[in-house]
């Protein structure tokens, strides 16, 4: 972390809305336990204010902010430097000083490995299903690929979308065999996958129906929704069937770690974090 002179301790999270973001709390309870007076705020804006927000950040020197949506995109033309991940990528959910420019950067892909524990290592010429081709997904594909997944199959509602992440993959990423599949044909190959990463909003609402069924999976097969809110049909079901799952919570975790990190310079005190993670989302299913 390099700090900008005469930096402001204050940090937030950019985006609308921002009612439910967990960010809050999680960095709030992480700066009160490394002893540092710094505050973390959400800040709810509308489009057209993202671009002064970001001028105001470099003129006062805040310490740095999580970005999220609708304003990833929207952030990167104002920013002094972006790093190449987010380009990649095409969106930054961290900002944070580097060599006296305010630079974006995204956590998104290494946060996902990261909550994937001892499941990490097994990626390396693992055949898998990404189903969305979303931010999300884009940056869940990103890092899937730089772990040396041998096959990857896309399935997305909308093909037009799914086939410009997949021209995006076959680019930086020619050694993977990427394809598309529909959701029908997906479904119909379960059981080819030693993965699958549901990485759509479907979930997000109570009672939303799974975007496929996980029927023919083996059991070996690995399933990962990164809802993170509640328990989706998608995970209700890899859990009636028996199947290892996580659920979004650690992704969320460790992508805010990472950001941590990169505005104090100090280790990220993961246990305070997922207690206060764990704290709102009970309060909120009360």
């Amino acid at each position: 972390m390099t700090r900008a002179p005469g930096q402001m301790p204050l940090l937030f999270v950019l985006g609308h809305p921002l009612t439910h973001s967990l960010s809050p709390a999680m960095h709030n309870a992480a700066l009160r336990h490394v002893g540092l007076p710094w505050t973390y705020l959400p800040l709810d804006i509308e489009k057209s204010q993202v671009g002064p927000v970001i001028q105001w950040m470099k003129g006062s020197k805040v310490t740095g902010a999580n970005v999220t949506v609708p304003y990833k995109e929207e952030v990167m033309p104002f920013l002094d430097k972006v790093e190449p991940n987010a380009k990649w990528l095409g969106s930054v959910n961290t900002i944070h000083w580097k060599g006296g420019k305010l630079c974006g950067t995204s956590t998104d892909g290494e946060g996902f490995l990261r909550s994937l524990g001892p499941w990490r290592k097994k990626l390396k010429g693992s055949t898998g299903l990404l189903i969305g081709a979303g931010g999300a997904a884009r940056a869940v594909a990103g890092a899937l690929a730089q772990c040396g997944v041998k096959n990857l199959r896309i399935a997305n509602r909308s093909l037009d979308r799914a086939g410009a992440l997949l021209k995006k993959l076959k680019k930086g990423h020619s050694a993977m065999d990427a394809a598309l599949l529909s959701l029908a044909e997906a479904e119909r190959s379960m059981g080819r996958f030693d993965w699958v990463v549901q990485a759509t909003s479907i979930g997000l609402k109570p009672n939303e129906r799974s975007p496929l069924s996980l029927r023919g999976a083996r059991q070996s097969t690995w399933v990962i929704d990164l809802i993170y809110h509640r328990e989706t049909a998608f995970l209700k079901e890899a859990r009636q069937r028996g199947l290892p799952r996580l659920g979004g919570l650690g992704m969320l975790l460790h992508q805010g770690a990472l950001s941590f990190n990169l505005w104090t310079g100090r280790k990220a005190p993961l246990g305070v974090m997922e207690k206060a993670l764990r704290g709102q989302l009970s309060k909120r299913r009360v």
